[in-house]
C-alpha cells in the first residue's frame, strides 16, 4: 500500500510541472466559439514501392484521425485549403525477426519508411517536413498464405493509423501553439 501511495505522489510530482510550462493536451483541446478551423488539403501519397493499396490506407488512417479535431476540416479542393498535407512511402520491408525449430520463419516485421510534409498554401512555405520515419509491426508468419497476407494486411493498418496518429499530434501541436513543450 505504502509503494502504491509513493507511486502516485512520485507521478503527481513529475506531472505537475507540464501544467505550468504550457502543456497542453491535443485530444482534448477546445475550440472557443467562433474560432474558425484550419482547412487540409490531403493528396493520396505517392508510393515508390510495389505495395498495392498502402497509399489509399495511409490517406484513409490519416483521414480518420484528422477527422477528430475540432480544430481542422479535412477539403477535397485544394484551393479552399489553408494547408497542404502530402508525403511519399519511401519503401517497405518484410524481415524474419524468429524462426522454429526447423528454420521456418514464424514472425516477420512489416516496416515502412516514409515522409511527409505541412505546407502553408498560401505562401507555398513548408511549415515543417519528416524527412523520413520508420514505423514496424510484428505479425505471426501464418500457416498458409492467406493466413500470412491477413496477418501482413493487419500489420500494415497498425502502422498506417500510428503514422495517421503521428500526423495529427504534430498538425495539432502546430495549430494549437504547443510545439514541444
Amino acid at each position: 500500500m505504502k509503494k502504491t501511495a509513493a507511486c502516485l505522489i512520485l507521478t503527481f510530482i513529475i506531472l505537475l510541472p507540464l501544467q505550468g510550462c504550457g502543456y497542453r493536451n491535443p485530444y482534448r483541446q477546445k475550440v472557443e466559439p467562433g474560432e474558425p478551423a484550419a482547412v487540409v488539403y490531403m493528396k493520396v501519397w505517392d508510393d515508390l514501392t510495389n505495395e498495392l493499396g498502402l497509399d489509399i490506407l495511409i490517406y484513409r488512417k490519416t483521414a480518420d484521425w484528422l477527422q477528430q479535431s475540432r480544430h481542422l476540416r479535412i477539403t477535397r479542393d485544394s484551393g479552399e485549403a489553408d494547408y497542404i498535407l502530402t508525403g511519399t512511402i519511401l519503401s517497405v520491408n518484410y524481415p524474419a525477426t524468429a524462426y522454429s525449430a526447423t528454420d521456418v520463419a514464424s514472425t516477420l516485421k512489416a516496416e515502412v519508411r516514409a515522409s511527409y510534409q505541412l505546407t502553408g498554401r498560401a505562401a507555398g512555405n513548408t511549415v515543417w517536413r519528416v524527412g523520413e520515419t520508420l514505423r514496424q509491426a510484428d505479425y505471426p508468419a501464418g500457416s498458409d498464405a492467406v493466413r500470412s497476407q491477413s496477418n501482413k494486411k493487419e500489420a500494415l493498418e497498425t502502422i498506417a493509423d500510428e503514422l495517421g496518429e503521428q500526423i495529427y499530434l504534430r498538425i495539432t501541436a502546430t495549430l494549437t501553439g504547443n510545439h514541444g513543450k
